[in-house]
């Protein structure tokens, strides 16, 4: 009765099951339904609408063919013709970054934005992660049950801040993240909704969307009025310059400084806190990751240089961001007619891949639904099948940065407490943008102790649709 509205509110109230029954009765590739009312972003009238697909051929095509394939904003009106609200201008700059520009001009402004993630400028961010770390657990104690959600949210914003703008902005940091936080909550309902009217979702995101825009527009006035020569992002971002001589615009740096903070900690958080849910229902996995956090590190934060020896750790993490990854879809607009899949595009159409499904192929991970890190002892899919950064000239330009907070991060918590999951907690996903906890994750924390094999294992809610845990 709802016709394409009812295919549309299918997949806004839980994406991944809804894309799974396409791929399950139409194959790898399969469109959502035809026609403009399913399209996230604005698109050309006329398309097929959403294609969805999984795999490492189709991945490979998405992630490699630039010409064809482009990347969009997510800010701006949803559609063309989607009003804008008169009561404020057009949305132009936050949370767009790369991800409004192809071809030359995304070639030109990510060599502008690389010498500020380089793998030595990174590593001069451990401090200032370890000492973040540290005043997060200071407020943290044992015998305490605490919603670990927030928890990560709070340490992995205050890291962005430090990082991005030079200083731990506390609470006015924290008031942009929960900002931001909202705006990717509101987007799924700003999709299936896109009207600008009272009590209306898309109206309470073209809000924020500029409410958002207007920090980043004050954080940037006050950089500019400091000395030069800063050790942050954003002093980097300022003073770039290419072969020409070319430097980011305002608006540019708006939306590079937007999308750097919001992909910065919003991704990290999910992935500490599905970590620390992954780890508390596999004592034997925890016991070994202590036992090899405790032989190096003897209760200390990791050098750069001792990461690198936490072999267990790095396959913890890479499994948590295959069976759980933080951003499930990786999106596309269809730049010019083209074919994929034995299918003819139009220019406009929307094509997402999906990472979740790619890193579940049963022929490459066997098991797909467990939590088995040692499969990494062996394992090199290749980037077109495990890809939580996605792949090729596109991939996120943050995930060293992203990688190495997770790390320094596990292994400070790890060594102090033992993280043990509530009796019958509830553990859902949420799906906007990024894949995340609801209501969150109760844990109760005690110091550590080692008793791993006590921890608690009844676990409702429809995470156990993604992870084979134990039956309780």
């Amino acid at each position: 009765m709802l016709g394409a509205n009812g295919n549309l509110l299918r997949f806004v109230v839980d994406p991944i099951t809804y894309v799974e029954a396409l791929f399950a009765k139409y194959g790898p590739m399969a469109v959502l339904v035809s026609g403009r009312p399913t399209r996230l972003v604005s698109t050309e009238r006329d398309t097929p609408g959403s294609v969805f697909l999984y795999g490492p051929e189709l991945n490979r095509a998405l992630l490699t063919r630039h010409d064809d394939f482009h990347k969009s904003a997510l800010s701006g009106p949803l559609y063309p013709e989607a009003p804008i609200t008169p009561r404020k201008k057009p949305l132009t700059r936050t949370l767009t970054g790369l991800f409004h520009v192809n071809g030359a001009e995304h070639r030109q402004q990510r060599r502008l934005l690389m010498p500020a993630f380089h793998k030595s400028r990174i590593e001069t961010y451990r401090d200032s992660m370890v000492a973040i770390t540290e005043s997060v657990l200071a407020e943290m104690s044992a015998g305490s049950v605490r919603n670990i959600c927030p928890d990560m949210m709070e340490l992995t914003l205050r890291v962005a801040t430090k990082t991005l703008f030079g200083s731990d902005m506390g609470e006015a940091g924290l008031r942009i993240g929960q900002n931001l936080h909202r705006w990717l909550d509101l987007f799924r309902l700003a999709v299936a909704v896109p009207w600008d009217g009272p009590l209306i979702p898309y109206r309470r995101w073209l809000d924020l969307t500029h409410d958002i825009d207007q920090k980043m527009v004050d954080v940037l006035a006050e950089k500019r009025k400091a000395p030069p020569g800063g050790n942050d992002m954003l002093s980097m971002l300022l003073e770039a310059t290419d072969e020409t001589g070319a430097r980011l615009s305002e608006d540019e740096l708006i939306g590079h400084a937007g999308v750097i903070f919001a992909a910065g900690h919003e991704t990290s958080s999910n992935a500490l806190s599905w970590t620390l849910f992954l780890l508390s229902q596999h004592p034997d996995v925890m016991s070994d990751l202590f036992d090899e956090l405790d032989g190096l590190l003897h209760g200390d934060a990791p050098s750069v240089d001792q990461l690198q020896k936490l072999t267990l750790l790095d396959q913890v993490v890479k499994e948590s961001l295959r069976i759980l990854p933080p951003v499930p879809f990786n999106h596309r607009i269809v730049g010019q007619e083209t074919e994929l899949g034995g299918y003819v595009l139009p220019r406009g159409t929307e094509v997402l891949s999906s990472i979740y499904h790619t890193q579940r192929i049963p022929d490459i991970f066997p098991e797909p639904t467990r939590f088995l890190p040692s499969r990494w002892a062996s394992l090199d899919p290749g980037p077109y099948v495990y890809n939580p950064f996605s792949s090729g000239p596109r991939m996120c330009i943050g995930a060293t940065f992203a990688l190495m907070e997770i790390k320094i991060v596990l292994a400070i918590l790890l060594q102090r407490y033992r993280f043990e999951l509530v009796p019958n907690a509830r553990v859902n996903r949420f799906l906007s943008i990024t894949l995340a906890p609801r209501p969150g994750i109760k844990m109760r924390l005690h110091a550590q102790d080692r008793a791993f094999a006590s921890s608690a294992r009844r676990v409702r809610g429809n995470v156990r649709d993604m992870v084979a845990l134990d039956s309780n």
